[in-house]
């Protein structure tokens, strides 16, 4: 994926593209950073996290209406969204989760999650995946 990005970068550059050349230096100095750190890591967390800080920032500037910071803040997310796997559609996510919950019988969330999140954690949010399994099993146990 590193090779992948810089590739990126090098594209970026030659076609002038100063947000795609901002937000591609951004992935690989977390990248190589982790690296340095000397910790094993796969990119794809390290471009996964990025993307989890945007939509945080996403949200806060949401909250405090400054919509020129919410546009730039989306606009590069989409750039990291393409070094992410594909995310599992509502519907599809929807139909994993009964299927698991009806399987596996889990008897709390955290079990859930845990079951949930071990086969599908590259993609799938794990926030949804919380609210999901929450509403389940309260309709379950009710």
């Amino acid at each position: 994926m590193k090779d992948r990005i810089t590739k990126e970068l090098k594209n970026a550059m030659k076609s002038q593209d100063k947000l795609r050349m901002s937000v591609l230096r951004m992935l690989l100095a977390d990248i190589t950073n982790m690296e340095k750190s000397g910790k094993d890591f796969e990119c794809a967390d390290v471009v996964k996290g990025y993307a989890k800080k945007l939509g945080k920032t996403i949200e806060e500037y949401k909250r405090l209406h400054v919509q020129d910071r919410v546009n730039s803040c989306i606009a590069e997310l989409a750039i990291v969204e393409e070094f992410l796997p594909k995310q599992m559609s509502d519907e599809e996510l929807e139909r994993v989760v009964t299927e698991i919950i009806e399987s596996e019988k889990p008897t709390d969330i955290g079990s859930a999650m845990k079951i949930i999140m071990s086969k599908y954690r590259d993609v799938v949010d794990g926030k949804k995946v919380q609210t999901l399994v929450r509403n389940m099993l309260l309709k379950k146990n009710s």
